[in-house]
Order: C-alpha cells, then sequence, then structure tokens
C-alpha cells in the first residue's frame, strides 16, 4: 500500500512537471508536431521513471564478534497471541472510494464508445481513400474519430465542407484519436490530480492547431476558412473521445494561424525538462544498500562460534524485511515473515516471524490492536561443535503510549503498575497536575491505577482555577486537569457540572435548528440521552426530524441530569419537543418561560426606514428585517458614518432611533437566493 502511494504520487509529480514546462517555454511556440511527442512521451515517462531506481552500496566494517558460545544453546519460545481490536481501516476505505470513481469514468469512455459505433451504424456511410464518411442528419459540429468523420452535409457550402473535411482528414491520417484515448484513460486513473485536465486540454489544443495549420497551409481561401471556424461555434458535440471540429477556443486557434512560425533555433527549449528528470532521479531514484566487508578469519584447528543478529522496529520498512529474509536464510534454515499490518504513520502493528529449518519450527506472532510491536532480535548462533540456534527475542516487554490534548508536548507511561505522569512540559514550563480534583506535587511521580482509564485532559484558565479549586494562578503557571473515567462515573465528582439551558425555535437560517443541537458545546449530542416528545431517539435520528415541526428544546448536563435519569443520564440529555406535543405538555416553553421571567427582558425596539418598511430590534441582540432571516447583531457588520462599529449591541442599546434616517444592506453573494443573508448594514443618519 505504502509503495503503491509513493509510486503514484512520484507519476502525478511528473505530470505536473511535464505540464509546467510546456507551460513556460512550449505553449507559445509553433513546434505542433513536436508539442504533440512531447505530451505523449511525458505521459510515457511518467509511468516508467518512477519505476527505475538505481542502487548505491556503501561497504561498512563487520562489527566485531562479541559473544563466543563454548556449548549450544537450547532453543526456547514462547508464542504470543493478543486478540487485535477491530478497527476501521480508512486507508483502504480511501483508496476503494478512489478506484470505484476511476472505474466509474472508464466506464463512461465505454459508453462512449458504444454510443458513438451505434450512431454510425444507422447513418448513410461513404467510404473514401483514407476516410470513411458518415452523413448525419443532426445540427451538430463535425468531428471525427479514428477513420470516421462525421458531418451533416446540409449545414455547410461545397467549399466549407472541403474545408473541413480537409481538417478532419489530417485527425485521421495521423491518428489523433490515439492522443484522445490517451488522455481520457488517464484522467480516469489521476483524475485526483487537477493538473492531469489541464494536461489533456493542452493536448486536445495542440492536436487542434496540428490539423489548422496544415489546411491552412493547402487551401486558397484563407478567410473562408476562419469564417467556417467561427460558423461551427454554435454547435457543441457531446462525446469528448472525438476530435471536434471546434475543440478548443476559435480565439487561440485563429491566432495560431496568423502566428508566425518558430525560429527553429527555440528547439533548445525542449531539453529544459532533461535537468529536471536527471535532479527527479537523483532525488527519488537511488537507493542505498549498506553492505557488510567479509570478516578475513585465520584457519586454524578448531572451529571458533559465528553468531549474528539483527533489529527488528515497528519502523521496518517492506524492503528491509525482504532483506531481512536473505540475510538470515540458508541451506538449513529459512526466515519467513509475513501477516505484516501497519497503521497510518506506517508503523509496524503485527508482523508473523518463522524460522523454518526443515525438522523444527521457531515462530512468533505479535498483535498489539493500534499500538506499534516491540523492537525484536532475530538471531542465528552456532558454537564450535557446530551447534546451531536460532530464534527471536522481545527486546522490551512493556507498552509505551502518549496522551496528548490540543498542543501540548507532555506525555504519559503505562507499564505493568499504571500510568506515570513525567516531567511535563509545554512551551518549555513544568505542568502543574491536578487529577481527579487533587493537586498533584511537584516533586512526587503521579501514578494513576490501570483500572482507572484517563477520560479527560484539558488545560484551565485562571477562572477556571480559582472558582473550581480556589487556586489562584500566578503569571507563566500551566495547570493541566486530568480525570479517569471511574471518576467521571461519580454522580458528585468534581468532574461533573450541570448547566441547564433550554432555547425557542427561532427564524434564523444561519445554521439549521438540528445543527445548533449537535454544535451546543455545553452537550456532547453524540453521546448524550435524546428526547424526542419524551420518548429516547439515537443520535442518527436528529437528522430524521422535520425542522418545521419541533417547537422548543433544551438540555441539562452532568448531575442533574444523573439525579433524574441515572446512568443514562452520565453524558447530559437533549429534550426537544415538537409543535403538537407543546401543545399539551409544554414542559421545554415552560421551564424556558421560567429562565426568561427570572432575567431582565427588554421590549422590542422598531426603526422605520424610507421604504415604509419597519426594523425590529429583538431582545437587544437580534435584528429583524422584512424578508430576511432574523440576524445575530455581532455577526454583522454595521458601518456608521464611515467606520465599522466594535459593539454593535452597545449601539442599538444606547443609539437614539430617531436620528436615524435609513438602514441600508449590503446582501452576502455567495448566499443562496432562497435563503438570502446580510453581509452589513450601513447606517444613514438624519
Amino acid at each position: 500500500m505504502e509503495n503503491l502511494l509513493i509510486y503514484f504520487l512520484k507519476v502525478n509529480g511528473l505530470i505536473i512537471l511535464f505540464y509546467l514546462m510546456y507551460v513556460v517555454f512550449l505553449r507559445k511556440e509553433t513546434f505542433f508536431v513536436s508539442n504533440r511527442w512531447y505530451f505523449l512521451t511525458g505521459l510515457v515517462l511518467s509511468l516508467i521513471l518512477p519505476l527505475v531506481t538505481f542502487t548505491k552500496t556503501i561497504w561498512i566494517e563487520p562489527a566485531p564478534i562479541s559473544e563466543v558460545y563454548e556449548e549450544s544453546i537450547p532453543l526456547t519460545y514462547s508464542q504470543v497471541e493478543i486478540p487485535v481490536q477491530e478497527t476501521i481501516d480508512w486507508s483502504l476505505i480511501l483508496m476503494s472510494a478512489y478506484i470505484v470513481i476511476s472505474i466509474l469514468i472508464i466506464l463512461k469512455i465505454g459508453m462512449e464508445l458504444v454510443s458513438f459505433f451505434k450512431r454510425i451504424q444507422k447513418q448513410n456511410k461513404q467510404k473514401e481513400s483514407d476516410y470513411t464518411l458518415v452523413n448525419s442528419n443532426s445540427a451538430e459540429n463535425p468531428f471525427s474519430f479514428f477513420s470516421y468523420i462525421v458531418i451533416n452535409r446540409d449545414m455547410f457550402t461545397e467549399e466549407e465542407l472541403q474545408h473541413i473535411l480537409m481538417h478532419e482528414s489530417i485527425h485521421v491520417k495521423q491518428k489523433h484519436s490515439f492522443d484522445v484515448l490517451i488522455g481520457k484513460v488517464f484522467c480516469a486513473i489521476f483524475w485526483v490530480n487537477p493538473i492531469i485536465w489541464f494536461y489533456r486540454k493542452a493536448m486536445l489544443q495542440n492536436l487542434e492547431f496540428i490539423a489548422d495549420n496544415e489546411t491552412f497551409q493547402q487551401i486558397e481561401n484563407k478567410y473562408l476558412y476562419q469564417k467556417t471556424l467561427l460558423k461551427v461555434v454554435t454547435h457543441q458535440h457531446d462525446l469528448s473521445i472525438t476530435n471536434q471540429f471546434y475543440q478548443s477556443l476559435i480565439k487561440k486557434r485563429i491566432v495560431m494561424l496568423h502566428t508566425n512560425q518558430s525560429n527553429k533555433k527555440n528547439v533548445w527549449k525542449y531539453a529544459t525538462i532533461l535537468p529536471l528528470l536527471v535532479g527527479f532521479m537523483l532525488l527519488f531514484q537511488i537507493e542505498t544498500v549498506a553492505q557488510v566487508k567479509e570478516s578475513k578469519i585465520e584457519e586454524t584447528n578448531y572451529a571458533v562460534s559465528s553468531n549474528y543478529s539483527s533489529i527488528l522496529t515497528k519502523n521496518t520498512t517492506d524492503k528491509e524485511l525482504r532483506e531481512l529474509e536473505k540475510t538470515f536464510s540458508d541451506e538449513k534454515h529459512k526466515l519467513k515473515i509475513s501477516k505484516v499490518k501497519r497503521n497510518k504513520k506506517g508503523e509496524i502493528i503485527e508482523i508473523k516471524l518463522l524460522f523454518d529449518s526443515g525438522k523444527t519450527y521457531v515462530e512468533i506472532l505479535e498483535r498489539k490492536s493500534t499500538e506499534p510491536i516491540d523492537a525484536i532480535k532475530i538471531f542465528i548462533n552456532s558454537d564450535k561443535n557446530d551447534n546451531v540456534t536460532c530464534g527471536f527475542e522481545e527486546i522490551s516487554n512493556k507498552v509505551t503510549a502518549e496522551f496528548a490534548s490540543d498542543d501540548e508536548n507532555g506525555s504519559i507511561k503505562m507499564d505493568s503498575e499504571g500510568y506515570t505522569v513525567d516531567n511535563m512540559i509545554k512551551n518549555g514550563k513544568k505542568v502543574n497536575l491536578i487529577i481527579n480534583g487533587k493537586l498533584q506535587s511537584a516533586t512526587v511521580k503521579s501514578k494513576i491505577p490501570l483500572d482507572q482509564e484517563i477520560d479527560v485532559m484539558k488545560e484551565l484558565n485562571a477562572s477556571d482555577l480559582k472558582s473550581k479549586y480556589n487556586i489562584d494562578k500566578k503569571e507563566g503557571e500551566i495547570y493541566y486537569e486530568l480525570t479517569t473515567k471511574k471518576e467521571n462515573k461519580k454522580p458528585n465528582s468534581e468532574a461533573a457540572y450541570a448547566v441547564e439551558v433550554a432555547t425557542e425555535y427561532s427564524d434564523d437560517e444561519t445554521f439549521s435548528h438540528i445543527d445548533k443541537i449537535k454544535r451546543d458545546k455545553l452537550v456532547d449530542a453524540k453521546r448524550a440521552l435524546i428526547l424526542l416528545n419524551g420518548k429516547e431517539i439515537n443520535y442518527q435520528d436528529l437528522d430524521k426530524i422535520d425542522e418545521k415541526t419541533i417547537s422548543s428544546s433544551g438540555n441539562t448536563v452532568a448531575s442533574h441530569a444523573i439525579k433524574k435519569y441515572g446512568e443514562k443520564g452520565k453524558h447530559g440529555v437533549i429534550f426537544i419537543n415538537t409543535k403538537a406535543h407543546d401543545k399539551e405538555n409544554n414542559s421545554v416553553m415552560i421551564e424556558y418561560s421560567n429562565l426568561k421571567n427570572n432575567s431582565e427582558k427588554q421590549k422590542p425596539r422598531t426603526i422605520e426606514l424610507k421604504s415604509g418598511d419597519v426594523v425590529v430590534i429583538l431582545e437587544g441582540d437580534r435584528i429583524k428585517f422584512p424578508g430576511y432571516p432574523t440576524q445575530y447583531l455581532n455577526q454583522l457588520k454595521l458601518e456608521f458614518k464611515g467606520k465599522i462599529l466594535e459593539d454593535n449591541i452597545d449601539f442599538f442599546k444606547n443609539y437614539e432611533f430617531e436620528k436615524i434616517k435609513d438602514l441600508i444592506i449590503i446582501e452576502d453573494e455567495m448566499s443562496p437566493k432562497e435563503k438570502k443573508r446580510i453581509k452589513k448594514i450601513i447606517i444613514e443618519t438624519k
């Protein structure tokens, strides 16, 4: 998978390189035939060059033999197999989606081919020396495909017809249809690369330049030919696999007809691509291999032991794995490496190692879910009596993992006893830790038992630190709060807090009502208990609710929810009522009314415009224009006396509306017509 991705990136990189060199050096030259072969060569080399590699060997001195065994070491091993936790392989999903899209594009090409041949079967055909002329009855522009030229004779005069046939016959003779199909196939395979589409467009334009140029040289009435180009500009053909008489922009074709022939000396520009290709090969296609020099051992009357080993790590590449197989395989022993799985970082998370000596098998199977494997030592030892032992040894049996939040640079290590927090650092400063509501000593290593998995880790600001823990935060000090899952399950824990909110459904269309529920920072909708008219629903069911039927909604977080709903409410509760339900039991609206009665109310204020329309200011923070959804003031730009206001709410709270002459609306041009949005309001005074 990794090697395929690298090849894919290299191919696309070379395509981009060839196209950029064409745009910079060759686009304005009239070497049309040469440009054709430049385009085709570029595509072929883009596929081939990433497959060509050169090997550079570096010879190193062998390491001294560190161990000599006087007697045979018995072979012992244990096969450890830890169940793998099933995870979603996003790389496989993305690759599959990419292949499906490529197949669909190729199928579309196939359908166009079928459509073309079905079309010409129904038309009158006339065999000429170089091509087959197909007389079409439809009002479409002329086009050619391999040996076929399709044209509606009734649309053109005899002289115009001769010009068109001469143009299309050049496409046929020079087999330009191959270029068209090759361009389409490359677009199908590398569709994600936007440059390949520009590359194909440039190829097709160049083919038209070739046909135009050769036709222009052979005809007498050059004005009529240009007029013929303009005549077919309004007709469009729907088969992209064909050479169309009107393919590229008509202006470019006519300009090229009147462009002076390029000086032959400019042919040097084609060579500008060569240094870049050489650079590509030197940078990406040379592999360096380290080779150990053979040790010269003097002959003696006795045999000395021979010991060699190698370390396999999580970062060992597939190529290195193959080299290991060769290194540790001979006539008597054979190392087999299989079932290699990697995570998104390319680290090995599962691997099977097997030593086959003909009679005995030594095997190890590493599985650690998505965590990388420990380093494994592969060894073959032989003593002076030719007793050979081979096998594997795990260098470490500890699992190390990083737990990070936001941009903090600290780490938490887990060993056989539990989590140990060491030297938690952020921005070069030591972090003070609060674990489950208790401030940890700076001199004592903090430990968390293994049965208490870490759930939340967040940085505390000065306000939170003072209100929750009565700690005055000094300048430069950093505090992090760690909470375990076991702690968070406690109803009255420090981590649990309660906020009760109820909101009336508004006509603000910036976000839908369901989107607001999903985006609420107080309650995580994915984890919360969701009640629709008092009945429990799933998170996925939110999108099935008709927005127009919603009357009210609210949420309750943490301890209040736990008291009422038990374990189900540990992540908070979201409750939604429909209009029909609120008529009978308006629990959400009652709660909302209570909240509003306890808060200071603001009477709606109105502004009369020049047009006679009335603008309403709702609760001091929202504005309602006739024909527009309600807008939040702080989300708008307000221009007053040539300057943008800094505090919109304060302005409409204190300014005398009698002095306002008019409010001019500047609409957001990006908004859809059915959902007009206000970008800016210009305030004019009397």
